[in-house]
């Protein structure tokens, strides 16, 4: 290893996502507030985050929806596709295994608690955020809800 070069850290996580889905079937979306990360800043995708030691899988989705947008949800089902991104700079590397679930909206209304997230809106399938609009995986995970949807 060269001395003068640090060694590349690496890290991986397991997100989930949950695809919010309410009574006009619009999907919840937020847009990413990370000023110290250019890549993500102002993209859209849906609520989520890691999950914490002893949660499940559907009770991050429940949790991560609440604090990223003040709305309570109930599972409904899993995305049957767990999706991989990375990201790289240039002595970081880390790697998202990405879960999506299927939620309902059951209550709450729309906040902005969280320093990670600027926006929060609903969008007809029709008028979602493109590809290009979003973090990686979250078009993956809309079209398998509504696989005729082309972004």
């Amino acid at each position: 290893m060269n001395e003068s070069q640090p060694e590349t850290i690496r890290k991986q996580f397991v997100i989930v996502k949950s695809l919010v889905v309410n009574e006009r079937g619009e999907i919840l979306f937020v847009r990413r507030n990370m000023e110290d990360h250019k890549e993500a800043h102002n993209k859209w995708e849906f609520p989520g985050g890691k999950i914490e030691f002893g949660e499940t899988p559907e009770e991050t989705a429940v949790r991560e929806t609440k604090e990223e947008s003040g709305y309570k949800v109930e599972v409904q089902s899993i995305i049957p596709k767990l999706i991989s991104s990375k990201w790289e700079s240039q002595n970081r590397a880390s790697q998202q295994i990405l879960i999506g679930y299927i939620c309902k909206l059951i209550g709450g209304e729309s906040t902005l608690p969280d320093h990670g997230v600027s926006e929060i809106k609903w969008f007809n399938l029709r008028d979602a955020p493109k590809n290009s609009e979003c973090l990686p995986g979250t078009i993956d995970f809309l079209n398998l809800y509504n696989p005729s949807r082309k972004s």
